[in-house]
């Protein structure tokens, strides 16, 4: 009785008390993002009624300012920088012009878009599954019931088994007290910059992640002069693709401040000036603020039916994704988790499955393979050197194998010199711990590792598996192979004796 009482009183203050319909689903999922939309369609594969609550457009950031745009931003810069140097390959270009046509470039990123939109994440491909969409702003009124302010009016929501919170994450905005000076100049974030149907002639780019470092490359081989401010390329790498990726940059021209951006002030018409703690002065065209992102939980009546947030101001979780609310879980960026596309999918479907079906799976992973995008890509599964020795304090546990790019003979054949891969194991049981592979193919070869960590596989056991060559990752192979050479050699003598034996 109290709790039909707090709802009805729920029910009368919220500005959706005149209700135009009223819904029920055994699993409701807030969000269309990467995590939503995996969510949803778990839940109709095992025939569940579902719906997806979305403010703005299905696909979330992934399909409108992330992994689409930026990949297909970068596919058109990387042709561009192919045939500044198709001259090294013997192929020439006639007059060496590279003519980037930034109102194609961006008519081709939106064309990409629409077909993924249009193959996997419209409202009509979610129908088809079984999934409804709706439009519209949710809020919280009880652990299982929403309120949704669309444009076609309001609705109420239930949900018979339980909700899933995608809500992912959005663009970090500095403050004046970071920036002294930022909101005086027109910025533009990652959200914004691949509206530009103009190439800037000269582009700030502040930050130094994986989005500041992609976009920096990007657009200086489309043409820009791009000047990068930042203290550190990646910082939470190894510190080898650190100082890999600085002698990219600085052999394409990317200049860069290693400093911290002080303030911004406008400068003549729509330009600005950037003064940097060093002293450094910085003038450009247009700006990108790339300082990362943060969960976005900016949902109305969150907190008061009991959900917390975490220390990364994300909504806190179990290993199961549950929150603190029997049947309220939450999936993806928005729980502050590591964020990457293929992580919150993983973990919506985690999450409908826990929901929705008999006992739980893990929903919170430690070795969830990363790739930066650049040219070399950055790839890395699993601890890094230091968090290994740091785990493993006892002094010979821990080895390293490192093959630099350059000795790779398809890289070779290629003219790709720039990276190297490491990879961290167990120095008497070659259990593998982690990999970090800077490469022209990183991102694909990645995989192998995250598989071989899955299944346990030891080190010197891949030297087994056949590679083609000359592949990228016929290196691992070859890697693997001096291991398993040298664990032999430990036996010369027995083997020697059973061979005489006749063995």
């Amino acid at each position: 009785l109290l709790q039909l009482c707090t709802l009805g009183v729920l029910l009368n203050d919220s500005p959706s008390a005149a209700l135009s319909t009223t819904k029920s689903y055994d699993l409701v999922v807030i969000g269309g993002g990467s995590a939503g939309l995996t969510a949803a369609k778990f839940a109709a594969t095992f025939g569940k009624t579902t719906c997806i609550i979305e403010e703005e457009k299905l696909g979330g950031d992934c399909t409108w300012t992330g992994c689409v745009p930026s990949k297909a931003l970068l596919a058109s810069a990387k042709s561009a920088h192919a045939v500044r140097k198709s001259k090294e390959f013997g192929v020439s270009s006639g007059e060496g012009q590279v003519v980037v046509d930034m109102k194609k470039v961006k008519e081709r990123l939106i064309r990409i878009q629409n077909h993924i939109y249009e193959a996997d994440d419209s409202p009509e491909v979610m129908k088809k599954l079984g999934v409804e969409t709706i439009e519209g702003r949710a809020s919280f009124a009880s652990s299982n019931t929403l309120f949704v302010e669309g444009t076609s009016g309001s609705s109420r929501i239930v949900a018979n088994e339980g909700i899933v919170i995608c809500t992912g994450a959005k663009a970090i905005r500095p403050s004046g007290n970071t920036i002294a000076g930022l909101e005086s100049v027109k910025y533009l974030t990652y959200e914004e910059v691949f509206e530009l149907d103009t190439l800037p002639q000269r582009l700030t780019v502040v930050g130094g992640g994986p989005i500041g470092c992609e976009l920096s490359q990007a657009f200086s081989r489309l043409g820009s002069t791009v000047t990068q401010i930042a203290t550190k390329l990646l910082s939470s790498a190894e510190p080898e693709v650190t100082r890999a990726m600085e002698q990219v940059f600085e052999t394409e021209g990317v200049q860069r401040i290693k400093s911290t951006v002080a303030s911004v002030s406008p400068g003549a018409g729509e330009s600005h000036v950037a003064i940097c703690s060093d002293g450094s002065r910085v003038e450009g065209d247009v700006i990108l603020v790339a300082v990362g992102r943060a969960p976005n939980v900016d949902i109305e009546g969150l907190k008061d039916v009991g959900v917390r947030l975490n220390s990364r101001k994300g909504i806190d979780v179990d290993s199961t994704l549950r929150t603190a609310v029997k049947r309220i879980y939450a999936a993806g960026d928005c729980t502050g988790d590591a964020q990457f596309t293929h992580y919150a999918g993983y973990q919506g479907a985690v999450a409908a499955r826990n929901v929705l079906l008999p006992l739980t799976d893990p929903g919170v992973l430690s070795d969830v393979p990363a790739t930066t995008f650049t040219s070399p890509e950055v790839a890395s599964v699993g601890l890094s050197e230091k968090e290994a020795r740091e785990k493993y304090k006892k002094s010979g546990t821990i080895s390293v194998a490192y093959k630099e790019i350059k000795d790779v003979d398809r890289a070779e054949c290629e003219s790709e010199y720039d990276g190297f891969i490491k990879i961290i194991y167990k120095t008497k049981s070659y259990e593998i711990l982690g990999a970090t592979i800077v490469s022209t193919a990183a991102g694909e070869m990645i995989s192998e590792i995250s598989v071989a960590i899955k299944a346990k596989m030891k080190f010197d056991t891949l030297a087994t598996v056949m590679h083609s060559y000359p592949s990228y990752s016929f290196a691992l192979q070859a890697m693997a192979a001096e291991l398993y050479y040298d664990k032999l050699l430990r036996y010369k003598g027995l083997f020697s004796f059973l061979k005489k034996l006749g063995l």
